[in-house]
Order: structure tokens, then C-alpha cells, then sequence
């Protein structure tokens, strides 16, 4: 199962993922909300790709909801 981990800030939550290695889901995205947070360089240490997305771009919580989902 390919997941994508949300984060906002140092990645905690995603480092206890990444170290838990649950199969059978992957960790194939990580987005953040922020750019410059210790989350995407515990990505990127893990070679998981890693984009970020921040609800301050898009005019509507809905309009941001959809470019998640993209």
C-alpha cells in the first residue's frame, strides 16, 4: 500500500513511521505545509520524495483539498 505522510513541522510523527517500516504500506510522498522544516530532511535522509504544499497558496481550504488529492 503507497502512503503519503502530511507534515507541518519537525517529523517526528514521520521518523516513527519511517523507523516502524510497517509493511505492507510504503512511505512513497511526503508534503508539507511549510517549506524548511527538519520533516523534509528526514525525507529526503530516507529517499522519500518530498514536495511542498501550503494552504496560503490556494484561494479555499477547498482548493486546497483538491491539490492534495491531486
Amino acid at each position: 500500500m503507497k502512503t503519503a505522510v502530511l507534515v507541518s513541522g519537525s517529523g517526528t510523527n514521520l521518523q516513527a513511521l519511517l523507523d516502524a517500516d510497517v509493511k505492507p504500506a510504503t512511505i512513497e510522498l511526503v508534503v508539507s505545509s511549510k517549506e524548511n522544516v527538519l520533516a523534509l530532511e528526514r525525507s529526503a535522509k530516507a529517499g522519500v520524495r518530498a514536495i511542498t504544499l501550503s494552504p496560503k497558496n490556494h484561494k479555499s481550504r477547498k482548493d486546497y483539498d483538491e491539490a492534495l488529492l491531486e
